[in-house]
């Protein structure tokens, strides 16, 4: 019996259940599905607990998911996407960033001047989807792929109000792409998980980080930040759900259109919106304590963070260009 398939009989309720309620008593397919974050994260009843009720529903019971919250099915979210790949979990949440080297293609969504907000940048990865990214994703299916609020730098103790303020600082980033640009403005960037951040900025091992502005609350962050600016290029963070090739190939004809149906831009939207809408909520919050401080990029401050970023992008689309991914052609096909 492979890993997916099993019957859960009366007594292993307790191992076979669903976050949220849902029973897996009478299952024929369990899929496991691995989070990093807390049951308490944003989107985990609404989008995680929601999609496996929804799943029971649709399959009548057939086919369902089991939650594990918080690193139960392994410590570290960098491992995240290798844990879909290797079938620890059928189902994996996480973010592409933390294994750019896989997903160079996919990462192109969060470079300055590609996107127009999180619901421009979420559609356009699913525009592109099948013609340039479905190929990154190498023994997955991609469920959800969705982006973070635009990303604004938190500062433990230097305010950021012009490009020059960002020299010689250590700023944490989440993926290559990110990377690239902190380093043409001037800064030094530390790849690093989200959940390493909260003590890299307590302890000094970091000035900073860009991050999206709902990190401030699921991260703790607003506890170690002291400056937030805003009105930066825009610069998302991309998250992915994906599933198992093999495990999503062993379902029915009949089950695997049902996960089909209750996956890929809708859900992916629902996340983004779930996400903004937190990221507004962690900015008033922050705006509203004392000793701290959201600073606003003028017209002209921007300016210089657009050249800056302009410049790293042409450089480091030419360098992909070079080596034969026509990052130029994907480019084009998000924007038009």
């Amino acid at each position: 019996m492979n890993i997916l398939k099993r019957t859960c009989i009366a007594g292993a309720v307790a191992a076979c259940g669903l976050a949220g309620g849902v029973t897996a008593a009478t299952a024929e397919n369990v899929l496991k599905l691995a989070s990093f974050v807390p049951p308490v994260y944003i989107l985990h009843e609404p989008i995680f607990e929601k999609l496996a009720a929804d799943l029971n529903e649709a399959t009548g019971g057939s086919t369902t998911i089991e939650i594990y919250p918080s690193g139960e099915l392994g410590k570290g979210p960098v491992e995240q996407y290798k844990r879909a790949v290797s079938r620890i979990a059928e189902i994996s949440y996480g973010l592409p960033g933390y294994t750019s080297s896989i997903f160079p293609k996919t990462l192109l969504i969060e470079l300055p001047g590609v996107t127009q907000g999180h619901e421009d940048a979420t559609a356009k990865l699913w525009k592109v989807m099948d013609a340039h990214l479905r190929d990154e994703f190498k023994k997955t299916v991609p469920l959800a792929l969705f982006v973070t609020p635009p990303a604004v730098l938190m500062m433990t103790e230097k305010p950021i109000r012009g490009l020059d303020d960002l020299a010689g600082l250590k700023i944490r980033v989440a993926s290559s792409s990110a990377a690239a640009v902190i380093e043409a403005y001037g800064a030094t960037p530390v790849p690093m998980p989200a959940n390493k951040v909260y003590t890299a900025m307590s302890t000094g091992v970091v000035d900073g980080a860009l991050m999206g502005s709902d990190s401030l609350l699921i991260f703790k962050l607003i506890e170690t930040t002291k400056y937030v600016t805003t009105n930066l290029p825009e610069m998302p963070t991309t998250i992915f759900l994906v599933a198992n090739e093999e495990a999503y190939n062993e379902l029915s004809d009949a089950d695997r259109a049902a996960l089909d149906s209750l996956t890929g831009l809708d859900i992916s939207q629902r996340s983004a919106a779930g996400l903004a809408k937190f990221g507004e909520i962690a900015l008033g919050k922050f705006a509203g304590m004392d000793g701290t401080e959201t600073i606003v990029l003028s017209d002209e401050a921007r300016a210089a963070f657009d050249a800056a970023a302009t410049d790293a992008v042409t450089s480091l689309v030419a360098d992909f260009d070079a080596n034969g991914m026509n990052a130029s052609q994907i480019l084009a096909d998000m924007k038009n």
